[in-house]
């Protein structure tokens, strides 16, 4: 088996979508997602994942899954990065298994395997067979997150009818989007009107969230977003709110539940 250990924390990237991926998940639909991978470029479609949360405890491994593309860059997860033109690499990962607590917390992998690094500063480091393999079985074994494993054809039928989803791996990424959206509606929330600016001062200036309207994952097919239709700035527990149900609230339906 080969495998690899992808990175997500919390502290760097807000995953936006992350309820609405762990019920799909969870009710055996289909979530898939780009990931950076470091720069690790010898990845193959077909490989594992396993996905630690780092940075923010509870700190552990909380997903698993196949490899659905070899790596490609797109502009980096850093905005900073992008807005200066610099790309990172990605590949897909289609998840089998996804959790908001632990499955594998960190704690118990280093103290299993202290000879494994488990707290890089980059995701897509090869994890040794004997542990992927330990790793693998132990999910499979846990009622809650087992699944039935893919083998080579499986993956090969998955990947060439799989939709295409580019604008969806780029839109987020992307600070023209981005700033078109906000320089049409401004930096306030477009649900409940909140200012990070006027409750945290300089630090929270031109800063706010951007949600997508149109739910790309269950349209399966590539188009061009625009910005003002399709995109809308949004605090962050706003952002939870319209994702704690599926599909998602829409903007009207959440304002009007606000007391």
């Amino acid at each position: 088996m080969r495998a690899y250990l992808y990175i997500w924390n919390p502290n760097r990237w807000y995953w936006s979508d992350q309820q609405d991926a762990i019920y799909r998940v969870n009710n055996y639909e289909q979530y898939d997602m780009y990931w950076s991978c470091g720069n690790t470029k010898k990845i193959e479609i077909g490989d594992v994942f396993f996905l630690i949360r780092l940075g923010v405890s509870p700190k552990g491994i909380i997903g698993c899954g196949y490899i659905t593309s070899t790596p490609y860059p797109l502009p980096h997860w850093s905005e900073e990065k992008a807005n200066k033109g610099k790309d990172a690499l990605r590949t897909d990962l289609l998840f089998k298994a996804l959790s908001e607590e632990p499955i594998l917390p960190l704690k118990w992998l280093e103290q299993k395997y202290p000879e494994y690094k488990w707290t890089p500063q980059a995701g897509g480091m090869s994890l040794p067979q004997n542990i992927a393999e330990e790793l693998f079985a132990l999910i499979q074994g846990n009622k809650k997150h087992s699944f039935t494993p893919m083998n080579n054809k499986d993956i090969d039928i998955y990947v060439e009818g799989k939709p295409k989803v580019i604008t969806y791996k780029t839109y987020d990424r992307n600070p023209a989007a981005r700033q078109a959206c906000i320089e049409h509606y401004g930096y306030n929330c477009c649900v409940c009107g909140f200012s990070f600016e006027d409750l945290y001062g300089a630090i929270g200036s031109k800063y706010i969230e951007v949600h997508h309207l149109r739910q790309i994952a269950d349209t399966g097919e590539e188009y061009i977003v625009n910005p003002i239709q399709d995109l809308r700035p949004i605090c962050a527990n706003c952002h939870r709110m319209l994702h704690k149900t599926r599909p998602p609230l829409s903007v009207e339906e959440l304002r009007i539940t606000i007391r």
